[in-house]
């Protein structure tokens, strides 16, 4: 019998052996792991290959893609996630959408799409009313998101939700993202890139059957309960009008931004406003053409409806898109000093048609212009750019972009990402910020105690979503046990949304969750909490298997170089690097780690009812023993 909540079915592409299988979704994956990020990291590590050092070019790599447990069946329930082997770090890595994708798989039929294999040619695969097909993609293969997008609906259906690649992921640069329905970006990790591999352009989700919930009659008033309270918050109103826009701002007051590649964190008033929430928003288009995209933009039953439709103020053109977020202001524009919101529109529109991540290629393609400038790079190792490398040139970003999606000049250095570009350059390397082979997020952790460790600590790499201490504190102050018990809150309250599918900018708090929880899937709040830990512990083994637990517990040096200027002028990440070893050991004794492995104890490991699963327990054993043989290779004598 089907769960509560669930669509009971979960699709199997297998592209080598051209064969589709429909099987049930089996209860104690339910029971255990609920959904979205639970199920991603469960079946990654069931069915992906991890024998091959490079998961970019491993056809034993597996894409999952799963809604979350409340997928269409609450205010705001938007997220799905993809997940695979990271081509950037080799660890298990998930990125999540929003909009409308997961509730259309999920009443398509389908609880998760496990996609093996490679293509002989490329393909699009399609679930609708609880069937697969997979279909040829080969005149769209090369298209931009956006052209693809739109042919794919007028193929399927108008009302479809299509999860495509760009030109960036079929070259396999190894930061390519997936773009939904046009607008929005599932953009870390490069799931992209092993779509490109396995020569998948785009999946496509149709259907209208809302699966069977615990309590209908619950279920309905839960609904409109939840959605007039969070609709009625202050911080919804705000959230409403701006999202992440004024993030910069932010981000400038507590020098928390990535300027000049990490060198100008907080940049100057006059600068901030030019590419404040109010610039961006006096770009908003009319609303006959909201009216056209209203059931696309924004997210499943969403109370705060944070997404815009905005075009440059640029002569001849005329695209549209949805406006940008702080990551993308920061990474497309302030990491490169460029501070006009049209130009940094442009970029945004760019970056996502062929299909990157802008956090990644803004970090790599920055760190490019850093050593250019300052003479770790002469004219005849830049080739294809027509343009000096300087940093406020919106051109120069423009051009590595297109060099960077074709692989061309240095733009095929550039699409390996920053750690293994600044291997190939045989330079820089010192220079690069990221973490675990994951280019870092656009905040700062000189700015905020404690942040340094959960980017060093974070399941997939340099993430700013796994975790943010509290209160915000100078790292001057002294990491505490205040800042390590509030990390890891956070990050098992993110893992959690993550998890069921609830978008983490809408201001959900436990007794929403609990309603919507109870009366959907019948479950309660406590009886799944440890979800976040549970795959943070998976994430370990596996992470150790790919040789980055515990060696990549790590933080760029660039964060512990003193802030220049500013109000927060002199702070580090930690005081000093015996300061951070110290929290990362807490940290291991707070989770259940060994302290000399980095990885989860036998103890641990049965606590969380890990020990039920073979495949976690063989990888666990295997991971222990390597570590501890890597561990003896590097000790002297």
């Amino acid at each position: 019998m089907t769960c509560p909540g669930y669509a009971g079915k979960i699709a199997v592409v297998d592209l080598g052996e051209d064969k589709v299988s429909i099987v049930e979704t089996p209860e104690r994956l339910c029971r255990d792991f609920i959904g979205g990020k639970g199920f991603v990291y469960a079946l990654v590590s069931r069915y992906a290959s991890f024998s091959s050092s490079d998961p970019l070019y491993d056809p034993g790599n597996v894409v999952v893609v799963a809604p979350g447990a409340l997928a269409g069946l609450a205010p705001a329930s938007s997220k799905v996630a993809f997940g695979a082997r990271s081509p950037l770090s080799g660890l298990i890595c998930d990125s999540y959408a929003g909009q409308v994708f997961a509730a259309k798989m999920k009443y398509a039929g389908f609880d998760a799409l496990i996609i093996r294999g490679v293509a002989a040619e490329p393909v699009y695969i399609l679930l609708y009313n609880g069937r697969v097909e997979v279909r040829s993609a080969a005149r769209i293969w090369g298209a931009y998101t956006w052209d693809a997008t739109a042919e794919l609906k007028r193929e399927t259906w108008r009302g479809a939700s299509v999860a495509a690649i760009g030109p960036a992921g079929e070259k396999l640069v190894r930061y390519a993202n997936v773009i939904i329905d046009g607008f929005r970006s599932a953009g870390r990790c490069g799931i992209g890139a092993i779509l490109g591999y396995k020569r998948v352009k785009a999946i496509v989700v149709y259907g209208g059957r809302r699966p069977r919930v615990a309590d209908p009659e619950g279920w309905k008033k839960s609904c409109v309960e939840v959605y007039k309270t969070l609709q009625s918050k202050p911080s919804a109103e705000y959230m409403s009008k701006y999202g992440t826009l004024r993030g910069v701002e932010a981000c400038s007051k507590w020098s928390m931004c990535p300027g000049r590649h990490w060198r100008r964190p907080a940049p100057p008033r006059e600068l901030v406003e030019k590419v404040s929430g109010k610039a961006f928003l006096e770009r908003q288009v009319d609303r006959r053409t909201y009216s056209e995209y209203a059931g696309v933009i924004w997210g499943w039953a969403c109370p705060v409806k944070c997404s815009k439709l905005v075009r440059p103020r640029i002569e001849g053109f005329e695209h549209l898109l949805v406006k940008p977020e702080y990551e993308n202001i920061a990474m497309l524009g302030v990491i490169f000093d460029i501070y006009d919101p049209d130009e940094v529109l442009k970029l945004e529109w760019l970056v996502n048609n062929l299909g990157m991540d802008s956090i990644s290629f803004g970090e790599t393609a920055s760190w490019l212009i850093e050593l250019y400038s300052e003479g770790l790079l002469d004219r005849r190792e830049v080739g294809g750019l027509t343009v000096e490398p300087r940093f406020g040139d919106p051109r120069v970003v423009e051009e590595l972009a297109r060099l960077t999606a074709e692989r061309r000049g240095i733009g095929a250095v550039l699409a390996e990402g920053v750690e293994k570009a600044a291997r190939l350059l045989g330079r820089g390397g010192e220079r690069g910020v990221h973490v675990k082979g994951l280019e870092s997020a656009a905040w700062d952790p000189r700015g905020w105690l404690g942040l340094a460790l959960s980017y060093a600590t974070a399941d997939v790499g340099a993430s700013h979503l796994r975790g943010w201490p509290q209160p915000r504190r100078r790292p001057s102050e002294g990491f505490d046990e205040r800042a390590l018990k509030t990390l890891i809150e956070d990050r098992d309250w993110k893992a959690l949304l993550d998890t069921l599918g609830l978008c983490s900018f809408v201001p959900y708090e436990r007794e929403e969750v609990e309603k919507m929880l109870k009366s959907a899937l019948g479950r309660s709040v406590d009886e799944i909490w440890s979800i976040g830990w549970k795959v943070e512990a998976i994430a370990r083994i596996y992470g150790a298997l790919a040789g980055r637990v515990p060696e990549g517990d790590r933080i760029p040096e660039r964060w512990m170089e003193p802030i220049p200027e500013g109000s927060m002028k002199g702070e580090r990440a930690f005081r000093d690097l015996e300061e951070f070893r110290r929290a990362l050991l807490s940290f291991y004794r707070a989770r259940g780690y060994d302290e000399k492995l980095g990885i989860p104890t036998r103890e641990t490991l049965e606590r969380l009812g890990l020990t039920r699963y073979s495949w976690i327990v063989e990888a666990w054993e295997r991971a222990r023993r390597e570590v501890e043989r890597r561990l003896s290779a590097e000790a002297p004598g």
